[in-house]
């Protein structure tokens, strides 16, 4: 009895052990698989081919990784630069569309010819170690729907993803702030120049291809003009019929022509008070408000410069202005 009674305790301490490290490799296989998971869906590209709004990308698909409405990420060197949806593949290549810019570092360092990182699916875990995957849901337009989200758009035309291939900027619309200086002669009697700074908004409409029609207003104030005690306010409006044509290193060159109307208002120039009566002194004041006025046709150019999809740095280089600001399309 005390033989079968050992054999026993020995036969059910087997069958534990055994178990126990049966079900330890299981959870070393399921960590291991977890852990390598995210690597599978990381893969390597190369880029074909950016458009001019950098909004468009025509990558390799060597990997046959990537499907129409994939959700993927841009990397370089381990380093997030944008996020993106497949919108089209045709003959080995694949077109994505950019919906958000990680960094604007890594973005700028982007190029045609230039082997890439690409995350499909989640990129939440990329570039770190992580023990289990979980469900992050679909990441493939399901229905018809998704279509009109706003976040996606894919050309009926194989092989075709930008809007409009004539235009050289996409959008109808761009606005933007821009600074100038304004220049005035001081009256007679105290001589030299003074200048006031001139701030202003302007709209921008393409009405056919390249060609945009702009309204500029701006605002200048001058402090002691035309004398001490008094102030001169510059109100400024500009009309401009533009061309577009694209520049190297996503610049674009729009000369102009147009007309353009300068008022002037200073409503103590010119009379008696605080002591000043002097009538040839009032009527340098009344003329020096009055030479503000300016109206006529104007030329010039302005130049725009793209940083990121939809801003632009735009420089006014024209008879009515110069001046510097920014710009966004829409």
């Amino acid at each position: 009895m005390r033989k079968l009674a050992l054999i026993i305790v020995y036969f059910c301490s087997g069958i534990f052990l055994t178990s126990a490290y049966c079900q330890s490799l299981v959870e070393d296989a399921n960590v291991a698989t977890a852990a390598s998971t995210p690597s599978e869906n990381v893969f390597t590209e190369t880029i074909k081919i950016i458009s001019q709004s950098k909004k468009i990308f025509i990558l390799t698909n060597n990997n046959q990784k990537l499907s129409v409405g994939d959700f993927v990420s841009i990397a370089l060197k381990n380093q997030l630069a944008a996020r993106a949806v497949v919108a089209k593949n045709h003959q080995g290549q694949t077109g994505i569309k950019i919906l958000k810019i990680y960094s604007l570092q890594q973005w700028g360092k982007l190029r045609r010819n230039q082997d890439v990182q690409i995350i499909r699916g989640d990129d939440s875990a990329f570039g770190k170690i992580v023990e289990s995957k979980t469900d992050t849901g679909p990441t493939q337009i399901k229905n018809e729907e998704d279509l009109f989200t706003g976040d996606v758009i894919v050309e009926d035309e194989i092989g075709e993803f930008d809007e409009n291939k004539n235009r050289h900027i996409k959008p109808d619309n761009i606005v933007g702030l821009f600074g100038s200086f304004v220049n005035a002669d001081e009256i007679p009697s105290r001589g030299g120049t003074t200048r006031a700074t001139e701030f202003g908004l302007s709209w921008a409409y393409q009405f056919a291809d390249n060609f945009f029609a702009e309204g500029i207003y701006g605002r200048a104030l001058f402090n002691s003009y035309p004398n001490d005690g008094l102030e001169t306010l510059v109100n400024h409006y500009v009309a401009r019929i533009k061309y577009n044509i694209r520049g190297p290193l996503y610049t674009f060159f729009m000369p102009y022509i147009g007309y353009q109307n300068k008022t002037s208002v200073s409503p103590d120039a010119g009379k008696p008070g605080d002591g000043n009566n002097n009538r040839r002194v009032l009527a340098e004041e009344k003329n020096a408000v009055e030479d503000l006025k300016k109206s006529g046709p104007i030329v010039g150019v302005t130049v725009l410069r793209r940083l990121v999809p939809g801003w632009f740095v735009r420089a006014d280089l024209g008879t009515d202005m110069l001046g510097a600001g920014f710009s966004i399309e829409f």
